[in-house]
């Protein structure tokens, strides 16, 4: 039996939750002034995440998202997200930045996506470190190796945030033809490129095929394994974008499988 003091807690959840749903513009700056009762010091990268339902984002916070400084979480009932053209992210990216301004200035950088990412923060955070966020920096991240359409990523250094909030009624046009023209017309300087390696590689994966039990009985009979896609990308990767609820699932599992063997190969060598 719940006891008197959680029962009221819980009441005071689903009331809050049910009214900020019922007004968009008051739920979204609501959330937004409550996270002023918390203190970002020393932070080095804030994410705002696009939720597209809270299954996908507990999965994010349980795997990278949990890695970065501090985040925001833009509930998902803001969202058309299945089929989102390239002037709804304007648009909404926009938005996005725009609200940031309700937040502490306290990060060197500021990052906005969706939470069907999964991104290596630590070998994000250490590409960043080598350019100094008090110039108005930011980057693109989206895999222009790949043939299907997806969600780019932005990321601001604090500096190049203030400069899109000064320049953003003057410069910028929503009718761009893609967010990287958008957002190069806003800035007036072009962004900086950490999405591809030396070698013209991708370090941004889009997933092109998702993970399902049944993959082999739904594959044609000229079935290949995406040999040529996969040699497009960088073997240093930045982040694995496009991903269904399942991807996100199996993912960290992965990753966590590949590095701890890596770890093992490593320390075997040390040792012997």
């Amino acid at each position: 039996m719940m006891e008197p003091k959680s029962i009221f807690l819980l009441g005071l959840l689903l009331f809050r939750v049910g009214k900020l749903m019922r007004n968009d513009k008051l739920a979204w700056s609501a959330e937004y002034e409550a996270k002023k009762f918390k203190f970002y010091h020393n932070t080095s990268l804030f994410l705002t995440l696009q939720s597209t339902g809270p299954e996908m984002t507990n999965l994010c916070k349980k795997s990278w998202c949990d890695k970065v400084d501090d985040y925001f979480v833009v509930p998902h009932h803001y969202v058309n997200w299945q089929k989102p053209t390239e002037q709804w992210l304007i648009h909404h990216f926009s938005k996005m930045i725009l609200h940031t301004r309700r937040l502490p200035q306290q990060a060197q950088w500021y990052m906005f996506a969706f939470d069907n990412n999964y991104f290596f923060v630590e070998r994000l955070i250490k590409e960043l470190s080598k350019f100094d966020s008090h110039l108005p920096i930011y980057t693109i991240l989206r895999d222009f190796h790949a043939d299907i359409q997806h969600k780019p990523v932005l990321i601001f250094s604090r500096s190049a945030l203030n400069t899109f909030y000064d320049l953003e009624e003057e410069n910028c046009s929503e009718n761009a033809e893609n967010v990287e023209e958008w957002l190069t017309t806003c800035m007036s300087i072009p962004p900086i490129t950490i999405s591809v390696d030396r070698s013209k590689k991708s370090r941004i994966f889009a997933i092109k095929r998702h993970f399902q039990v049944d993959e082999m009985k739904t594959m044609p009979n000229d079935y290949h394994d995406d040999k040529d896609y996969i040699h497009r990308h960088s073997s240093s990767l930045l982040s694995f974008t496009n991903l269904s609820l399942e991807d996100l699932k199996l993912l960290p599992i992965f990753v966590e499988k590949v590095q701890g063997g890596y770890k093992k190969k490593a320390a075997s060598k040390i040792l012997f």
